[in-house]
């Protein structure tokens, strides 16, 4: 229902909205009991997400704001992309949740490395290529022009 709010001495209806919190939502659908209940797995990338953020906006809960930044970054891999700088000037996000995030998303990454080491097998140059490729890439992708 709207309200009527005085802004520069002129009255103007200003439209309320709700804005549940994690702690309107039940006890065993929120991210935190969920993963302890059912395990990571039945969660989805937003509500991992979530638990990383730890808490939303007065705009958006966490879970509206993970899932904000992952449909404006295209998923995990183009958060993991994202520059530092741009993520703290995210509504939502300072230094805090932005550090938290990108080292979150580089032990993602290392995790990955590992496991495709430990089964991967090089006979080949090409395989050994391969293998470095991926951490080629982030190099690249951090890596500045300099004039």
């Amino acid at each position: 229902m709207p309200t009527l709010e005085k802004t520069a001495g002129k009255l103007a209806l200003v439209k309320l909205e709700y804005h549940p919190t994690i702690h309107d939502m039940p006890t065993d659908e929120r991210p935190r009991e969920r993963l302890k209940h059912y395990g990571p797995k039945a969660l989805s990338t937003a509500e991992l997400l979530a638990i990383i953020l730890r808490t939303g906006t007065s705009r958006d809960n966490v879970i509206e704001l993970a899932g904000k930044l992952l449909a404006k970054y295209g998923g995990l891999s183009g958060l993991m992309r994202a520059d530092f700088g741009e993520l703290c000037s995210e509504h939502g996000l300072g230094e805090a949740k932005a550090s938290q995030l990108k080292a979150a998303l580089e032990i993602g990454r290392r995790l990955g490395m590992l496991q495709n080491e430990e089964k991967y097998q090089i006979k080949s140059p090409a395989d050994a290529a391969n293998l470095v490729m991926v951490e080629c890439q982030s190099c690249l992708q951090t890596a500045r022009p300099t004039r």
